[in-house]
């Protein structure tokens, strides 16, 4: 279920599609993708389907018409902001938000298709579990690799794929930042896995105790709103190291940008932000 809730997030939420024009069709086909991808997690039959689809469009609707002109707004905020210099603290404010939004889309998401939710019987919990566990060992052997070569070249691989995806081309000095945050964080990626883990053994367990769906909702608001409820200390205490170092990280790499890159990145978050508001049927001004 998170998994196609993150799909809203990916598509919808999070600007980190490789192309502009390609954010505008994969929004528009989201409600679809995540009907696809809920009957494929959730092994469901055809009067699940038929009942989960209207729930799906009409919360697709309320995201476009209430979220959409939001993250627009943070977006010509953040490129504001990357036009004149990114500190740490704007950096900051940027986790805020997006942690903030995605709570508010998963919360919202859940409300809407916990009648479904209410319904899944053992084997369709059985085979969650079973996709749960493929993604989980494709995940780990990608970026748990025992081999520490290979995971510490996986780990960075990923986090320069994502600065470039703004930044354009990097040089070899801001690629060896990158690759330093990476290395120093290792402990952050293992503890990740293993609160994803734990969130998706939670919410197999919630849904066999067979809850009313008021109370299988409010108690699924809340492992999304406030997830640090079951986190462990020094998982806390390492996400928090993370956002602080990843501060620090963003604003060093502000430093070294060169003009063309930093246009690179203020256009970039302009026209994500132009895609979300013609999204919204606001025309951009």
């Amino acid at each position: 279920m998170r998994k196609t809730l993150s799909c809203f997030v990916l598509v919808a939420g999070a600007p980190l599609l490789a192309a502009c024009s390609m954010t505008r069709v994969a929004y528009s086909y989201a409600d679809t993708v995540v009907s696809y991808m809920a009957s494929n997690y959730l092994d469901l039959d055809a009067a699940q389907s038929e009942e989960l689809r209207p729930l799906i469009v009409r919360f697709h609707q309320w995201h476009r018409e209430n979220e959409l002109p939001v993250y627009s707004a943070l977006l010509r905020s953040a490129s504001q902001r990357a036009a004149k210099g990114i500190t740490v603290e704007d950096v900051a404010w940027g986790l805020g938000n997006l942690r903030a939004r995605y709570r508010r889309l998963a919360a919202k998401a859940v409300e809407d298709v916990v009648p479904v939710l209410a319904t899944l019987a053992p084997a369709q919990l059985a085979a969650l579990e079973h996709k749960f566990a493929e993604n989980n060992e494709k995940y780990a052997k990608e970026f748990l690799a025992r081999d520490d070569t290979k995971r510490r070249r996986a780990q960075a691989k990923r986090m320069l794929e994502r600065f470039r995806d703004f930044a354009g081309d990097l040089t070899p000095e801001q690629e060896a930042r990158i690759e330093r945050f990476a290395l120093a964080h290792e402990r952050h990626v293992a503890l990740r896995f293993e609160d994803r883990q734990r969130w998706q053994r939670d919410v197999v367990a919630l849904f066999r105790q067979k809850r009313p769906s008021q109370e299988l909702s409010r108690s699924l608001v809340e492992m999304f709103e406030k997830p640090e409820l079951r986190r462990s200390d020094e998982f806390i205490r390492e996400d928090k190291r993370w956002d602080e170092d990843l501060g620090q990280l963003v604003a060093d790499l502000d430093r070294m940008l060169s003009s063309k890159q930093r246009a690179r990145v203020v256009r970039r978050l302009l026209d994500y932000a132009e895609d979300f508001s013609v999204l919204a049927g606001r025309q951009a001004a």
